[in-house]
């Protein structure tokens, strides 16, 4: 039977908490410590679960693209008030259900997220095309849908992606006007350099088979030639030892966003594999939006 971290537990974690803190934070969350797997559970049997201690509303979010479902959760801060929302995209084999532990954490720094499967992954019907047209076209319509909630205000979205989401998110953030930070983490960026970058025959497998490598495919999944798009400030975070995706994306997008002046941090994880910890990845996004996202509430009237 899978054991499953309490959402207290996984929280600590993204916090960088010791386990003496983390057990103070487990007894805010209520008498009965709350699973991971039983809030998905829920989730998925209710539509809706309330997290009362912590202020946090999640609730499904499904949609329709182009006569498919595409599964989606949106977690919020259970107050009143116009908030600055976030697009979560999670990478290769992750869900948006995998994503509920920053998305919780994220709730609770005040932001309205809705993460996103992307098709061909959890409930979003395939196939997957390694971020590729219809992954993009499904992602945009979740981001102008996270636009039109009452309670998200559509001038302070951000987006957040990691792996091969980070490649997503790149490119919905230099191709579309409707972000104004974004967090990129472990991604690539240029799809024919990382051809030649990859070494583990099951990613380049993955990029052949489901991307194709006509030009157009490759055009496509190359958002580092897009950049001029961008409408703000961009943060790059990437393990030093990633196989998965090389570090060289990485600088490569760094280096190109400084040739044309894009305002952006490049934050590299030494030692740190593709597989980084999420206090290294969640914490410094959580600052990053805050700082550029929630830090313009009080001119937007909230």
């Amino acid at each position: 039977m899978t054991r499953y971290p309490t959402i207290a537990l996984a929280l600590a974690a993204i916090l960088g908490q010791s386990a003496h803190a983390s057990a103070a934070v487990q007894a805010t969350a209520g008498p009965a410590p709350l699973q991971l797997g039983d809030l998905q559970e829920q989730l998925r049997r209710d539509g809706r679960v309330a997290l009362a201690r912590m202020g946090v509303i999640i609730e499904t979010a499904d949609f329709d693209f182009e006569g498919v479902r595409v599964e989606a959760i949106l977690a919020r801060p259970s107050e009143d008030g116009r908030r600055a929302g976030l697009l979560l995209v999670p990478g290769h084999a992750r869900t948006a259900y995998d994503m509920l532990p920053q998305a919780i954490r994220f709730a609770r720094a005040g932001f309205a997220t809705v993460a996103v499967s992307q098709p061909g992954y959890g409930g979003s019907a395939g196939p997957a095309d390694f971020a590729g047209p219809r992954t993009f076209a499904a992602l945009r319509l979740a981001s102008e849908r996270l636009a039109a909630l009452p309670f998200v205000d559509p001038a302070r979205l951000g987006i957040y992606g990691y792996s091969r989401g980070a490649l997503a998110a790149a490119e919905l953030a230099a191709r579309t006007d409707l972000f104004r930070a974004a967090v990129l983490g472990g991604g690539i960026y240029d799809f024919r350099s990382a051809l030649q970058q990859v070494t583990l025959s099951g990613i380049r497998q993955n990029m052949e088979s489901e991307a194709g490598l006509s030009e157009e495919a490759v055009r496509f999944r190359s958002p580092i030639r897009d950049m001029e798009g961008l409408d703000g400030p961009v943060l790059i975070i990437h393990g030093e030892l990633d196989q998965n995706a090389p570090l060289a994306q990485a600088r490569a997008l760094s280096e190109r966003l400084t040739e044309i002046g894009r305002e952006h941090e490049l934050m590299i994880i030494a030692g740190g594999t593709h597989a980084l910890g999420m206090a290294d990845v969640v914490v410094p996004a959580t600052a990053f939006f805050t700082r550029h996202l929630r830090s313009r509430e009080a001119s937007a009237g909230r």
